[in-house]
């Protein structure tokens, strides 16, 4: 068929519309031709259509929609149904476009990956990207036309095979087969689209100031070549826990305390660590117990579970920072917070083991041994 032929049909399928007879179509014609579309979906597909804005739809209008290869407002799953109802309530005669199956062949070579075959998973991801399912076509549908399509005991279908399926799709729509060919066509330029679910954010991976050994020096991740080996030294080195931008006391009175709290050695837990932060009153609305057992992660020794007094320097100047407060104040507040019996409970008093003079038989002598005379 000619594309005078062609025109021809349109121009009395557009008569047929226009029932007043004027030459145009306003929006009440249009809405009953379009009696499948809700008001508002009808009234923006009749923007699209009416492109000189003047509330009317010329012919040339009608017909330039009809045959137009920009959809770039009808990439919705809304738009494109609309598209799609209003080429099957035209009945467009030409039903097929020979120019556009090279496109869908693109298409079709693009789903079928790399392992050269086209399946029936391939041909259902066509038409979810495409948003061609709806209410009258629906995935039961698509099983029935592949299954239609491709040779009996075989898989997979080639370029011929597909080019039925898109047949199959259009008459189970009522639509063009044009249009479901548009559709198709559109990804070419789109590709396929890829669906991922994104992870959810791990402070460990994702905080590259956290990395330790070689990827802290940038065996894997960034470009951090200080050579510090520990959380410690690095963030140090980073800045991060600069002393001599800070406002300090002189240290011998907190590592007194420090020591207070190690309670017996010159090693601080993170048990010990969070209960010094309580004990010596550091706990605001800034700073809470979580922020306690971070601090000391930051600060401590991969693969270690105490902090020397070094690293506790550097704890205090980050619970300072995280407080609001300067380090003089955290070092004051430590000193001040040490405990004299941390966490002993007093025994009562009782007489025949706390009175030396009531002691009997080997007590007698081995106390009479240990008292100096």
């Amino acid at each position: 068929m000619s594309n005078a032929e062609k025109k021809a049909q349109l121009k009395a399928k557009f008569k047929t519309m226009d029932k007043n007879g004027d030459g145009m179509l306003d929006f009440t014609e249009f809405l009953s031709l379009m009696n499948k579309l809700d008001v508002e979906t009808a009234k923006n597909l009749f923007k699209k259509v009416d492109t000189t804005g003047d509330g009317t739809i010329e012919f040339d209008e009608f017909v330039d929609y009809i045959y137009s290869t920009d959809h770039s407002g009808t990439r919705t799953t809304e738009g494109r149904h609309a598209r799609l109802t209003f080429l099957g309530a035209v009945g467009s005669a030409d039903e097929e476009d020979d120019g556009l199956w090279e496109k869908c062949r693109v298409v079709f070579q693009t789903y079928m990956g790399g392992d050269g075959k086209f399946e029936a998973r391939d041909l259902k991801k066509v038409c979810q990207d495409c948003c061609l399912f709806d209410r009258k076509f629906k995935q039961n549908d698509l099983d029935v036309i592949f299954s239609a399509a491709k040779q009996r005991g075989k898989n997979t279908i080639n370029f011929d095979a597909f080019k039925d399926c898109v047949r199959g799709v259009a008459k189970k729509k009522n639509v063009p087969v044009k249009s479901v060919q548009a559709a198709v066509a559109e990804r070419e330029a789109l590709g396929m689209q890829m669906d991922a679910t994104q992870a959810d954010a791990v402070r460990f991976h994702d905080d590259k100031s956290l990395y330790t050994g070689m990827h802290a020096r940038g065996g894997q991740h960034g470009n951090d070549v200080s050579g510090a080996t520990s959380r410690s030294e690095r963030l140090r080195a980073s800045g991060r826990l600069d002393h001599s931008e800070q406002e300090e006391l002189p240290w011998g009175p907190t590592q007194e305390a420090f020591l207070v709290f190690c309670k017996g050695d010159e090693y601080l837990d993170s048990r010990e660590f969070t209960q010094m932060c309580d004990d010596c009153g550091l706990y605001n609305r800034k700073f809470t117990r979580a922020d306690a057992d971070v601090t000391f992660n930051k600060v401590k020794n991969k693969g270690e579970r105490k902090i020397d007094f070094e690293q506790f320097k550097d704890a205090c100047i980050a619970v300072a920072g995280k407080r609001g407060s300067s380090v003089a104040d955290v070092q004051k507040k430590v000193h001040e917070g040490q405990p004299t019996k941390r966490g002993v409970t007093e025994a009562d008093y009782v007489r025949f083991h706390d009175d030396k003079t009531t002691y009997t038989g080997m007590h007698v002598e081995v106390h009479n041994e240990l008292t100096p005379r």
